[in-house]
């Protein structure tokens, strides 16, 4: 499983006594859905998720939803799954597809039966037609793909090469040659692959021997790294 930053983000959103409604944005592509789900089954006893993008059902039965009583209603319909009160995280992804729905959040906050989270490929203003933004009740979150040091943590390098390096920073000292030979390979990679997780999950799957040992162990070919490297992207 990718480990990101975001997940801190999300352990303080459940631990909050304000008890508000998640709003996660930002690009596609990026592991805003695979954050959530991976969160919600790992820290709820029922998880229940619906994508309007993909589910137009329930989209639609959503939007004509009149409280939170029949919103809820709707969602068990869908879902198949009964809310357990106090137990229950509801994920309603790709919300672009209607923002409308997000009116809904402060009454759904109210009622208090389940958590709630949405997510969306959107931009503020796409919410300048919304009949009602509940402000007050949503906390919001914006998502990036991943960084470098997420990249690392992917790839593997240990904590103890990533706290030489923070160590070195702090003492304005130079880093290792060898840990700085392979972070430099490293990032070179990271610039070939892409902050999107599935550019990395592709180059594992091409990768030989194994995907991710490879990319760990690349950077320690040194004379060889730049022609190992390019030939493994043409």
């Amino acid at each position: 499983m990718l480990r990101r930053k975001i997940a801190a983000e999300l352990e303080r959103w459940l631990k909050s006594s304000e008890q508000k409604a998640l709003f996660i944005t930002g690009s596609r592509q990026i592991g805003k859905s695979y954050s959530i789900r991976a969160f919600g089954k790992a820290n709820h006893a029922t998880y229940i998720e619906l994508n309007l993008m993909e589910n137009r059902q329930a989209k639609d039965a959503l939007l004509e939803a009149r409280n939170a009583d029949d919103f809820i209603s709707r969602v068990t319909l869908l879902s198949g799954k009964p809310i357990a009160p106090g137990k229950t995280l509801v994920f309603i992804d790709e919300v672009q597809e209607a923002p409308d729905i997000m009116t809904m959040a402060k009454f759904l906050v109210e009622d208090g039966r389940c958590r709630w989270a949405f997510s969306g490929s959107m931009l503020g203003t796409q919410f300048k037609g919304v009949r009602s933004y509940p402000v007050g009740y949503v906390h919001e979150l914006r998502m990036f793909p991943l960084d470098f040091e997420e990249f690392c943590w992917a790839i593997g390098v240990s904590e103890g090469a990533r706290q030489t390096i923070r160590d070195a920073c702090i003492s304005e000292r130079p880093i290792p040659d060898y840990i700085h030979d392979a972070m430099m390979a490293n990032f070179r990679t990271y610039t070939v692959v892409g902050g999107m997780p599935a550019g990395y999950l592709q180059v594992c799957k091409r990768a030989s021997p194994s995907g991710a040992e490879h990319l760990r162990s690349a950077p320690y070919y040194a004379r060889g790294r730049k022609q190992a490297l390019r030939a493994q992207f043409h």
